[in-house]
């Protein structure tokens, strides 16, 4: 067993784009790579991973992680101050994970605002979220 208990494979927490951070018993893995616009990543711990396609047109220096300048007045504010960006699709995997039933938590939130008409302005963010293959969520806007 290399000393590490069964209930770790049962449990998976990303930062994503952000740092690794514990709250309460949780530990959320980093997720910091700067990778560029067509990339499959594995964590460094081998129980995620990410890919994520597509490019920021008319971008010479595009950046894949973005971080909050603002202060945050929440709960939590660590899971929230850094996010991963993505052109056109962005999807993580579980890997490894023992056979069971999850529950599924997903947190979201508008860290970035600029006044721009680039990819980085307010406006609609269109999101799908599949679970083995089955779409559980839908979002045109949010």
């Amino acid at each position: 067993m290399n000393g590490v208990s069964i209930s770790a494979d049962y449990n998976l927490f990303i930062n994503c784009g952000g740092n690794r951070v514990t709250i309460g018993d949780d530990e959320y893995e980093e997720d910091t790579s700067q990778q560029g616009p067509s990339i499959y990543g594995t964590s460094p711990s081998g129980k995620w991973a990410y890919s994520s396609t597509g490019d920021f047109i008319g971008n010479v220096n595009p950046k894949y992680i973005v971080t909050n300048t603002s202060v945050l007045k929440m709960t939590n504010p660590e899971l929230y101050t850094a996010a991963r960006l993505s052109p056109l699709s962005l999807k993580y995997y579980g890997l490894c994970l023992q056979r069971g039933n999850y529950t599924v938590k997903l947190h979201f939130a508008e860290i970035m605002f600029t006044d721009d008409q680039t990819y980085t302005s307010n406006g609609n963010r269109l999101f799908d979220v599949y679970i083995q293959v089955m779409l559980l969520l839908s979002k045109s806007s949010c």
